[in-house]
């Protein structure tokens, strides 16, 4: 499976704060098992939404 489109150089803004959590809510719906792979790219698209929440503290 490919990545999704979602990816860092969008990470500094609270509207990617939200742009995260629309493609991570994309990417999990509707799904009962996870392969490795899918797993990792939710990892990534977690890591994407922590590193836009954690700008937006700053």
């Amino acid at each position: 499976m490919s990545p999704t489109a979602l990816n860092h150089r969008h990470s500094r803004s609270p509207r990617s704060v939200e742009a995260a959590n629309e493609a991570i809510r994309q990417y999990v719906a509707g799904r009962r098992s996870w392969s490795k792979a899918e797993l990792a790219e939710l990892d990534r698209l977690r890591a994407i939404w922590h590193a836009a929440r954690t700008a937006g503290r700053r």
